[in-house]
């Protein structure tokens, strides 16, 4: 296994490690600025409506610079090209700065002018982790001077990363401070209000938090089949089992599989569970070393969007691709998506590629026409 490689699978386990031992957010946010030639970075993950930081770390950046920083909320949003621009940066996409502004918006930014400038950046990245009624979150990285340029193998490299830091900040998010009052990682568990089941490659049932053990007393919306975890109303059949057995095969293959699993409760209550790898984790809190997986289960952060969601569903699509489809259904072009964005155009047309490729599709008025006749099962 190549170098890069075993780097890149070791810095995807120290991030789930994260989910299990809060402190090493800063390791892992670290690993990962200096795999890929960053001078600085910063995570913030916020929990709505409290505004509680959930992550909030940052490396390399100094003490000075850090104080106030609050006090550039608007600048830093002016400096991405607003509001309204940002909430159309596709989820786990990592954006350069300078694909969305430029010079004309930098100069006079007081963001920029006292903090960018000065520290000798010349470039950021920017990936959108989340942003729901439950929680806003983001990574930022910081391109210095004399930083050898990024490039596309770097870009990519983030893509895959970015999956993987995003579901561990929405299971942060789910324990709710959990893992850092508890004294194993079992009892942050039992102790959270999520709904939590631990289960083996099989799918058996290791371990049921209270909330669960209501679920399956109820077979709503889980059930346990002869032992195994079952999920009734699964909106698309075998995503669940397919993701838990890919999370305990090698968790850097599980990329966003396993990531908001669309299911119903009887009542017709959305739901979205979450997959997380448990068995190289190197801090176990005390788990039964029969589990491999943990699945978390809550109520969907937001209604299905037709069709655009159910492609996301049916096809493993990434929020990229999604995004990507909705514009090229819309009649957007290339260049106009790459502009929408912030991408360059090469990377639309890779993704494109990739989507033609899920859905056995070859052209962009085959997307159309799946568009208008795509419907989730049951």
């Amino acid at each position: 296994m190549p170098d890069k490689f075993s780097e890149l699978t070791a810095m995807i386990g120290t991030f789930y490690d994260a989910v299990i031992e809060p402190r090493l957010w800063q390791k892992a946010l670290d690993d990962m600025r200096g795999h890929f030639g960053f001078h600085l970075g910063a995570i913030s993950v916020i929990a709505m409506p409290t505004g509680t930081a959930v992550v909030q770390v940052t490396t390399n950046i100094p003490d000075e610079y850090l104080a106030g920083m609050q006090a550039y909320n608007d600048d830093v949003i002016e400096l991405w090209g607003g509001v309204a621009r940002m909430a159309e940066m596709p989820l786990e996409e990592p954006i350069l700065q300078s694909r969305i502004t430029g010079p004309d918006v930098w100069e006079g930014n007081r963001f920029y002018e006292e903090w960018v400038r000065p520290l000798g950046l010349v470039d950021q990245v920017g990936i959108m982790l989340a942003r729901d009624r439950t929680m806003v979150g983001n990574i930022g990285l910081g391109v210095h001077e004399s930083s050898q340029p990024l490039t596309e193998a770097h870009m990519e490299g983030l893509r895959l990363m970015a999956p993987h830091v995003r579901r561990a900040a929405i299971i942060s998010r789910m324990l709710d401070g959990a893992a850092s009052a508890a004294a194993t990682f079992e009892a942050a568990l039992d102790a959270t209000r999520s709904a939590v089941v631990l289960v083996d490659a099989e799918m058996a049932i290791v371990h049921a938090n209270s909330a669960a053990r209501a679920m399956l007393g109820n077979g709503d919306p889980i059930a346990s089949v002869r032992g195994k975890l079952s999920l009734p109303r699964e909106l698309v059949p075998n995503r669940l089992q397919a993701a838990v057995q890919a999370a305990a095969r090698a968790e850097h293959e599980l990329g966003r599989r396993g990531i908001g699993i669309a299911a119903k409760s009887r009542d017709g209550t959305a739901l979205s569970l979450q997959v997380m790898p448990l068995e190289k984790r190197t801090m176990r809190g005390g788990l039964d070393r029969r589990a491999t997986v943990a699945v978390f289960i809550a109520d969907a952060t937001a209604p299905l969007e037709m069709p655009a969601d159910a492609m996301r569903l049916l096809y493993e699509l990434t929020p990229a691709e999604q995004r990507i489809f909705e514009l090229v259904v819309s009649g957007e072009t290339t260049a106009s998506i790459a502009r929408s964005l912030g991408v360059a155009t090469s990377t639309v047309r890779s993704h494109l590629l990739k989507i033609f490729e899920k859905t056995n599709r070859h052209t962009r008025g085959d997307l159309v026409k799946l568009s208008r006749e795509i419907i989730l099962p049951g």
